[in-house]
């Protein structure tokens, strides 16, 4: 049986201003946007789509809020950090499920944001992969292409809005679907990462 694919894609809080940094501060997730492929048919088997409670810097999030446009009436239906984490251990199976992402910070955000809760991170690093740098592989390019562009060059409809956590993690999940089907497979990449 093949591993099946657990398709993430995060929206988070960032600080960018030169000065004022809150102590400690660190990226909170404010959305997900999740697919499941299964890794035999690579058909879409189950989503999430969830806005997340800032607990540790609200004042931060509303810059992010608004950059992916998330309205306050969102976030009043938001769920906590620890109700994530067990929506996604519906879809993630550890070691039987790759953790797909594109680019590495959709792992680092899950990753600080479990140690800030106390909480145990359920994906195992072992599972990732940075469909990002595995585009740029197959390439062979020394830039990495931004998801916009290959879903361009792929020929993949970018209907949905950017920066929305499920449309992205959508897209990002066609374009999985696309490359399986042209015969592309994650050990091409994760075999050549180990060597």
């Amino acid at each position: 049986m093949n591993k099946d694919f657990f398709v993430v894609d995060f929206e988070f809080t960032q600080y960018r201003k030169p000065v004022g940094r809150p102590r400690g501060f660190f990226a909170e997730v404010i959305e997900i946007g999740a697919v499941k492929i299964t890794g035999d048919t690579y058909e879409m088997d189950g989503s999430i789509q969830n806005f997340v409670k800032p607990r540790f810097y609200p004042k931060q999030a509303l810059e992010a809020m608004e950059f992916c446009s998330i309205t306050l009436a969102d976030m009043k239906k938001a769920i906590d950090f620890s109700a994530m984490l067990a929506e996604i251990e519906k879809l993630y199976i550890p070691g039987k499920t790759y953790y797909v992402m594109w680019g590495t910070e959709d792992y680092n955000v899950i990753n600080n944001g479990c140690a800030r809760h106390h909480l145990t991170n359920p994906i195992l690093l072992e599972d990732c992969l940075d469909l990002a740098a595995a585009y740029r592989h197959m390439k062979g390019d020394d830039l990495t292409t931004s998801l916009r562009n290959a879903i361009e060059e792929q020929n993949i409809s970018s209907e949905g809005h950017w920066h929305a956590a499920y449309d992205d993690a959508l897209k990002t999940g066609k374009l999985l679907q696309k490359l399986l089907a042209d015969g592309w497979r994650p050990e091409h990449f994760l075999n050549k990462n180990d060597a």
